[in-house]
């Protein structure tokens, strides 16, 4: 074996045996096939961190409040499940904002050909899911994850992935914690 191959299993090995801490992060895999010309695709691994956060609170007290963060959020709810817990909130816009704020806050799509933020000059979509999961009785626990992408609005090309920051997520745990603290 080569050094450059011992040193990739090791580090592989590595980040299998490490975990995040327990409550704040987790993380979650998925493919994406994006076309890069005619006939031709790529598969893209794309890693989404799940923000999460416990609740001194009944599930279904949660689930409602929850609910009504869609304003707040400036994402309109697309679907909730009581069944398996999840509630999407979807945003599809031509513009570089999240409500008040500038999309770059919560994505980052890379740059276009010119060298500028796709995030600043691409139509982007955002899917924020939260699953609401019973921890007991009084006890819920909320996992925030945003899957984003961004497509040039001159073209009619696969989106591309975006990569999140985080902040969308901890804003969405931020409005839930403030609406059930009042």
């Amino acid at each position: 074996m080569t050094t450059r191959s011992l040193v990739a299993v090791g580090l592989l090995g590595w980040a299998c045996a490490t975990t995040p801490n327990p409550g704040e992060r987790d993380a979650s895999t998925d493919v994406l096939r994006t076309a890069t010309g005619p006939n031709e695709a790529v598969d893209l691994t794309r890693q989404t961190l799940l923000y999460a956060q416990e609740y001194a609170r009944p599930w279904m007290h949660v689930w409602n409040t929850l609910l009504k963060t869609d304003e707040d959020l400036a994402m309109p709810l697309e679907s909730a499940d009581t069944v398996s817990g999840l509630v999407v909130f979807r945003l599809q816009t031509s513009t570089p904002r999240v409500g008040t704020k500038h999309a770059s806050l919560f994505l980052d799509c890379g740059r276009g050909p010119g060298g500028a933020p796709r995030v600043d000059t691409y139509q982007l979509t955002l899917r924020l899911t939260a699953r609401v999961e019973r921890m007991g009785s009084d006890r819920t626990l909320v996992r925030t994850g945003l899957v984003g992408s961004a497509r040039d609005r001159g073209t009619t090309a696969d989106p591309l992935p975006c990569t999140s920051t985080g902040a969308l997520e901890r804003r969405a745990l931020d409005i839930l914690t403030a609406r059930l603290a009042s």
